[in-house]
């Protein structure tokens, strides 16, 4: 009869986990398709490096000593992760004990390999009792702000009860107690069984846990078997209804991962494109509902966003949050959508539910706070792409209804009529070279390298004494290089970053024009987003070119002897990773060896650093906007940078340097500590 029982509950909990996988399976296949299916071998390597080697959880970045690692909890869900996949096993074999009392998986039994998988059982099984210990404490005692909610920007998830989050780890806690008692209870009334004996060796807390049954053993070993059964059949349709969808999608999701370059958005067919960017929730691509699913509400994103970090709107966690529940309120209409055409794979061009950019769900001001910096997306254990669908939402604002603070419409008319974001006469991009017999692309054609030096380091005053401390390092070494000129152009980086693709596209095409004119092979810059961009995003306009950031190629000069640097008294200074050269394209150590190989130079690091070095404010077009004085992203970072007590805050980006001199000038501090390139620090130094 329990036989009976336990098939018919099997049976309807598979078929509504069935029905639910099915339904959130086919809402995938009725928004917007992309492409992952590439680059396999890459995408196992993500999945055992990720996600079964767990690395964003337990990696060491930032110093496990500082107030922002996570490493501790990290190691809690690592060995919660393992502890359920190790028992995946044990689940089978228990489910399999209902229809035959011996059942074992092929190789698994007791005389073969089923040993030491018994004794990594019984292991883990009280491993994972302390992981879920520790997760109780810090829900129920400390209270962590990552796991509540960061306010203003998550008021909503802080208000939640959190009921969910106790009773998965309750449920959890019933599995491996339920095992326990199953296989300790087991042992002391079949104590005759020679089979259960060899069982016996292998589990020492099960063991433990069958001594201290006595004559109830029988009872306690088939409560046990219910328990850990029903609380499986029951926790698995729990799974889709919460945010432990991940448990099912988290390995898909980091498979699919993004594979090309980071730094590259999608390339929009302007020509035959019938909308200009996304506005509705079935205009999400597959993968990015795929995220939706996946988001485990750790907070790791929020918690490293500067944008929630200065008190903006803004929160990644909460922003999916809001899209994956509007996702779930419109299931029925998404699983509406008639597919057309004789195969059936093409859909209808419908839209489900409301606009939801703008007052409906996704603010103008979550969007416009953004600074594409990245670092939640390298924050996310499960490879959540947050940074497109923000772009994504932005490229509708600004293509579809013309929605933009309203400072962007000077930057932009700059951009248009001439070629730079400041506006400044394009005539005037070579000013800065005067007097300084720097050749030209025109006149020296075949120079090795092209110095492309940038709108910031063409027009801005205070950032032109960089481009001169490169070009005087460029000299003393020899390089074989030239500048194009008046005839440099814009790259557009931070039009496509603000939403305006159409402004990009054919900023970027002629650019890319220009330099195919004149055959360029390779390309020197000190700006990370013009390094960026023509490194990772020119490929789409048919600009293939060696692109080299400034810091990397000094860095060789040095080591091969060809420049020689000479010291200027003792000098503390703390290095600001640009968020374009470090998170995206992965440059940490060559600004950092350059300083080194500065005499008298003591590098102190900033707690977040590196990859997670915390933004400055500029990027994704923040450096054109206005800034509420109270909110500003750079003041913090100068705060975080002046902890360190250093005579100079060097940096590898002229935006960056834009946002720390100004963060230093409004703490006053600007006397006492400088805001210097390295390109600056290494020209002051050469011998």
């Amino acid at each position: 009869m329990s036989t009976l029982i336990f098939s018919v509950l099997v049976v309807v909990a598979l078929g509504y986990f069935g029905r639910t996988i099915y339904r959130r399976f086919t809402v995938l296949q009725k928004v917007t398709p992309l492409n992952r299916f590439d680059n396999i071998p890459e995408r196992v390597k993500a999945v055992l490096i990720y996600a079964f080697g767990q690395k964003k959880f337990v990696q060491r970045e930032p110093r496990p000593e500082t107030r922002i690692s996570e490493q501790a909890a990290g190691w809690m869900h690592f060995f919660i992760f393992w502890g359920f996949t190790i028992l995946a096993v044990q689940v089978i074999t228990m489910f399999g004990r209902a229809y035959i009392d011996d059942f074992y998986l092929p190789l698994l039994s007791p005389h073969l390999l089923g040993g030491p998988y018994l004794f990594l059982k019984d292991i883990m099984e009280v491993v994972v009792l302390g992981a879920i210990s520790v997760a109780l404490y810090r829900w129920g005692v400390s209270h962590p702000q990552r796991l509540y909610g960061f306010k203003p920007a998550e008021e909503k998830l802080a208000g939640h009860s959190h009921w969910e989050a106790y009773l998965i780890l309750c449920f959890i806690g019933c599995i491996m107690i339920g095992g326990l008692l199953y296989d300790g209870g087991r042992m002391a009334y079949e104590h005759d069984s020679a089979l259960v004996q060899s069982e016996r060796a292998w589990q020492p807390f099960s063991a433990l846990v069958g001594s201290l049954l006595g004559g109830r053993a029988k009872f306690f070993s088939d409560f046990g078997w219910w328990l850990h059964n029903c609380v499986i059949l029951v926790f698995i349709n729990l799974l889709p209804m919460s945010k432990h969808f991940h448990i099912i999608t988290s390995l898909p999701n980091v498979f699919f991962l993004k594979t090309e370059p980071r730094g590259a958005l999608n390339k929009m067919d302007l020509e035959n494109a019938a909308r200009f960017g996304t506005s509705y929730i079935n205009q999400f691509s597959w993968k990015q509902v795929l995220d939706m699913y996946s988001c485990t509400e750790c907070g790791r994103c929020a918690s490293h966003c500067p944008a929630t970090m200065s008190g903006k709107e803004l929160a990644p966690r909460q922003l999916l949050l809001n899209l994956r529940d509007y996702l779930y309120a419109h299931e029925d209409q998404l699983l509406a959508i008639k597919p057309v055409g004789g195969d059936g794979a093409e859909a209808e061009a419908v839209t489900v539910g409301e606009n939801i950019v703008g007052d409906a769900l996704i603010h103008d001001e979550v969007l416009w706070a953004c600074t594409t910096c990245r670092a939640c997306e390298e924050a996310c254990p499960v490879m959540i792409e947050y940074v497109d669908k923000i772009v994504d939402m932005r490229r509708h604002l600004v293509q579809e209804e013309s929605r933009f603070p309203v400072e962007l419409t000077r930057t932009f008319k700059g951009m248009e009529t001439q070629g730079n974001p400041w506006g400044v006469d394009a005539g005037q991009r070579a000013a800065w070279a005067e007097g300084l017999d720097v050749p030209r692309m025109a006149d020296h054609p075949e120079a090795e390298f092209l110095f492309y030096v940038g709108c910031a380091g063409s027009f801005d005053e205070r950032n032109k004494r960089t481009t001169i401390a490169l070009t005087k390092i460029l000299k003393k070494a020899g390089v074989d290089f030239a500048i194009l000129g008046e005839e440099e152009l814009c790259n557009g980086e931070t039009a496509r970053r603000i939403g305006n693709e159409y402004l990009y596209q054919a900023m970027a095409q002629a650019c890319v024009d220009v330099l195919n004119g004149y055959k360029v092979k390779k390309i020197l810059t000190n700006c990370p987003h013009c390094f960026n961009t023509m490194k990772n995003e020119f490929p789409q306009f048919g600009g293939n070119y060696e692109v080299v950031h400034a810091t990397e190629f000094v860095q060789k000069l040095i080591a091969s002897g060809k420049i020689r640097l000479k010291g200027d008294g003792a000098q503390a200074i703390t290095f600001h990773d640009s968020c374009y050269l470090g998170r995206y394209n992965d440059v940490f150590d060559a600004p950092r060896d350059i300083l080194r190989h500065l005499p008298g130079v003591e590098i102190r690091e900033m707690e977040r650093n590196r990859k997670f070095g915390m933004c400055c404010g500029a990027g994704g077009g923040r450096m054109w906007m206005e800034e509420e004085p109270s909110k500003r992203v750079n003041i913090r970072r100068v705060e975080q940078a002046l902890e360190t007590s250093p005579d100079a805050v060097a940096v590898a980006c002229p935006f960056c340097m834009t946002m720390i001199d100004d963060g230093l000038k409004s703490k006053n501090m600007e006397e006492q500590v400088k805001a210097l390139d390295v390109m600056e620090l290494v020209a002051d130094a050469l011998v």
